[in-house]
């Protein structure tokens, strides 16, 4: 039995078939994303291999046999492509069987055949990496979801629009035109996947998301493959996670591609720009060692909340030159990183759909810096949660990965190799020349970077805010630790209290000590009127703010909820 499909399928049938006889190829729909999934990550501004760069038109016909239209056995771009896999010439580079892997025949007959046709490339259309594509596509793990996310909901069982269903392989394959195996520009569903997002044919339709760039060109390597839909697979509709949930971790991380191991970063200081905004923070290297955490038992102005000295050893990592500041936390808290893509009308890549699947705040019923300032100021009056949610949104701007700082690690960065009460010695009386504190604070935070900054050039260690670190607030033990801990970490399992460091405005010289901590309260929370209370604001804690760290050892997917949010806390969140 043949079902129908869609209600305007016969409205538009002549028009597809004329596509697919012309057969003609579509550089945005078609020779992009192979370029993005295989080719730029290595030839690009700032990673020109080969002085070879595909970003943008210019650059990319910028030599004489690269991309030679009309030829394309005379076109590097092309002919490399079709050397054997163990040849040093073959591009992509095939350097690990599972990891690397050459074109498949479809993508190397799109690109000769676009350059037969004269490679015509839109002068203004600038390409960016993108995570290269599976080997091979296997339905239920790449093309299920798909469709589960975007299609089944209006073409299953209960809900059969155009009397279409994609549920089943039978139901899916009942038409010979909506799925036509081996020939994606036959298939029915996946040209109207590719229309302008103001057609009225698009699918799926305007006001539901499109599909991604990706997405489209895994569901076309599909149909190329053969379209294999195993017989048994039900599929059922899902929802996209909602901007209250936003991208999980695990997805996330594994969505931006980080490489396990050591950063292939040189390990200096540097300036990162988000490009969006025109704002830019610093980061400085903190070369991993071993050092002397807390204070000695004998040392008469020790905190009682300091641990007792112990040693550890912590590996390296970059820390942010200053505190994180409204400039910058603002672009995630109130989403005008987005805002001002739209503003300025720029097109939306996959990295701002990834970084606009992170969850963002609800919006804040106060001004949380409570008049003290904002531009240049650090942000203040965030839970642990945001600040972890921020660093996972930071991570998706910029594709490097960012996170707090374990107590070890900020501890280690605040002494900076000093064994005295402060990185500057252990004379109370010369706090002011490094900190703002309740003695000259004029009883608010001030700017960032105004204060003499400690061994390692690091701003604001002693005092302005506390800091979030990762770590739940233990007791210091009696008896110190004998045996050296390496990058230790107390993994939080209740809310509170939660661990801060480095002292404040609105304390005295002793909470400026480098081993000095407190953990956090829920009374931090006091003046929030919410029932229940909000997950993301601490209304009471305009002395806390946070700054980040960028490991040089990147850690496996697995251990990534000891650094961004758990499942756990998106539960909290939904709960709310």
């Amino acid at each position: 039995m043949k079902y129908p499909i869609f209600s305007w399928h016969i409205a538009c049938f002549f028009f597809f078939s004329v596509v697919s006889a012309l057969g003609e190829i579509e550089f945005l729909r078609d020779v992009k994303p192979i370029l993005e999934h295989n080719c730029v990550s290595c030839h690009r501004e700032d990673n020109a291999k080969g002085k070879i760069r595909f970003d943008n038109k210019a650059s990319a016909f910028a030599g004489d046999e690269v991309i030679v239209p009309g030829k394309p056995e005379d076109s590097s771009l092309y002919w490399t492509t079709t050397l054997p896999s163990d040849d040093d010439l073959v591009m992509p580079p095939v350097k690990h069987e599972d990891k690397d892997y050459p074109l498949t025949k479809f993508e190397k007959k799109i690109l000769s055949d676009w350059i037969k046709e004269g490679a015509k490339w839109p002068d203004k259309e600038k390409l960016t990496p993108q995570k290269r594509l599976p080997k091979q596509v296997d339905f239920v793990e790449h093309v299920q979801p798909i469709l589960e996310l975007n299609c089944v909901a209006c073409h299953y069982e209960k809900k059969v629009k155009g009397k279409l269903r994609l549920d089943t392989f039978e139901h899916a394959f009942a038409s010979e035109t909506v799925l036509v195996p081996g020939e994606p520009l036959d298939s029915d569903f996946w040209v109207l996947c590719t229309l302008p997002e103001d057609d009225e044919l698009v699918m799926p339709p305007e006001g539901n998301d499109p599909l991604s760039a990706t997405d489209l060109f895994m569901l076309r390597r599909w149909i190329e493959e053969g379209a294999d839909w195993p017989e048994s697979a039900k599929l059922l509709p899902k929802k996209k996670n909602s901007s209250v949930l936003g991208m999980l971790p695990k997805d996330l991380y594994r969505e931006l591609g980080f490489s396990v191991g050591k950063d292939k970063q040189e390990f200096t200081g540097y300036k990162e720009d988000i490009k969006t905004s025109g704002v830019s923070f610093e980061m400085l290297p903190v070369k991993g060692g071993e050092f002397v955490m807390g204070s000695s038992a004998d040392d008469p102005k020790r905190g009682k909340n300091e641990f007792p000295a112990h040693p550890v050893k912590v590996s390296s990592f970059w820390m942010g030159k200053h505190e994180v500041t409204w400039d910058e936390y603002e672009l995630w808290m109130l989403s005008l990183d987005k805002s001002n893509r739209e503003y300025n009308k720029t097109k939306k890549t996959e990295r701002d759909e990834l970084v606009d699947a992170v969850t963002k705040p609800t919006p804040p019923y106060v001004d949380m810096s409570f008049g003290m300032g904002k531009s240049g100021h650090p942000a203040i009056c965030m839970t642990q949660l945001s600040a972890k949610m921020y660093s996972m949104w930071l991570s998706a701007r910029t594709g490097k990965f960012y996170r707090l700082p374990t107590e070890a690690e900020w501890e280690y960065a605040c002494k900076a190799g000093t064994k005295t009460a402060y990185s500057f010695g252990d004379d109370s009386k010369e706090l002011s020349t490094h900190s703002w504190h309740v003695g000259n604070s004029r009883f608010k935070y001030q700017k960032i970077g105004q204060k003499t900054p400690n061994p390692l050039g690091l701003y604001d260690m002693h005092g302005n805010v506390w800091e979030w670190v990762l770590d739940q607030y233990a007791p210091p033990p009696q008896a110190a630790p004998k045996t050296l801990k390496v990058n230790p970490l107390v993994a939080p399992n209740t809310v509170y209290p939660r661990v801060v460091k480095g002292g404040s405005w609105d304390d005295g010289a002793s909470s400026h000590r480098s081993a000095a901590r407190i953990g956090s309260e829920e009374a931090w929370k006091q003046q929030d009127p919410q029932i229940p209370k909000s997950v993301w604001y601490h209304t009471d804690a305009i002395f806390v703010g946070f700054r980040v760290i960028r490991p040089l050892e990147i850690p496996p997917v697995e251990e990534i909820e000891k650094y961004w949010p758990t499942e756990e806390d998106f539960k909290s969140i939904l709960q709310r």
